[in-house]
Formats: C-alpha cells, structure tokens, sequence
C-alpha cells in the first residue's frame, strides 16, 4: 500500500516541515539520483527550478531496520533509490513559475518484498509510525484543499494575495 499527499509550500513551509521530521531523529536526506550506489546526504536545498534534481529528493529513516536498497539506471549511467523496499519517504517539492504555484507532496510504500519469506510484508513499524507522525503533522499545520492535497501557511498566504495553486 502507498501513501501519497499532495502539498503546496511556501520556502517557509518546506523549511518549518523540514525542521518537524529532523526533529523526530534518524533522518537522512538524500538526491533522487547519485553517481555510485552510496548516496551522499545533502545539508541545503538548492533553488526549485524546473530540473528534477532540484526538486526531488529522499527522506530515509536511518531506525526503520531496512537497509537502503538502490539499483542502476544503465541507460542513464546513474543510481535511484528503490523507494519500495527502502525505509524512505519520496519527497518532491512545489515550486513557482510567475505566479503560479506548483504543487509538491510525499509518498512512501508501507509494505516490501520480504526476500527472506518471498513474500510481500509489511515496512517495519517504526517506520509505519515515522510516516504516521509526519501525516498527522501535516494535517494539523496545512489547510486541506482535497482528500490528499494540503497548503501550509505560507501557501495559503501567497493565494490570499493572489498567487494561483495550480490544480486547485
């Protein structure tokens, strides 16, 4: 089963966001993409632009008892998070053209394929209960726009003054 939420944020939305899931410790965050099969963190966002290495990223729990799983792109010549069996959270964020605001969110697989059993399982809990805080902080901060589509505040105020939420 995946979780997906649909979010638009403000810098200042991603940031306080950023500063609630570090807060709940274990957290790397890594490139949607690397040159080696060993990921390195990043400390900073760069500017959101249209490239996707700007854009997306990957929250991983570090405690989630899961190893990191990346495969290789051969046609790309580059590695990407198997984001199925790796404690991760998919993060992508908004971003602006004019004064439009595109919308970003996060999404993560709550089961694995269990190579041991050969079967499908379920992620770990701590992970199911990382994920779980991480949604019920969302809906307690962001205004719901959708079933799965939220604003947070600074979002809400670029619209109040006349900024457009695409899609919304």
């Amino acid at each position: 089963m995946s979780k997906l939420l649909v979010l638009y944020m403000s810098r200042e939305d991603e940031a306080e966001f950023l500063e609630y899931v570090r807060s709940l410790g274990n957290l790397l965050v890594l490139p949607a993409t690397s040159p080696s099969s060993d990921f390195v963190p990043v400390d900073s966002f760069p500017e959101p632009l249209q490239d996707e290495s700007t854009r997306r990223f990957w929250l991983e729990n570090t405690a989630a008892g899961l190893p990191l799983v990346t495969e290789q792109v051969p046609e790309k010549d580059y590695y990407v998070v198997d984001g199925f069996q790796s404690p991760v959270i998919e993060f992508w964020r908004s971003w602006m053209v004019s004064q439009v605001m595109l919308p970003g969110g996060i999404q993560a697989d709550m089961n694995y394929i269990d190579n041991d059993k050969q079967d499908l399982a379920k992620k770990p809990t701590e992970f199911r209960n990382w994920f779980e805080s991480i949604d019920s902080w969302i809906r307690k901060n962001y205004r719901r726009l959708g079933i799965y589509v939220f604003a947070g505040p600074g979002a809400q105020k670029f619209r109040e003054e006349g900024g457009i939420l695409q899609g919304r």
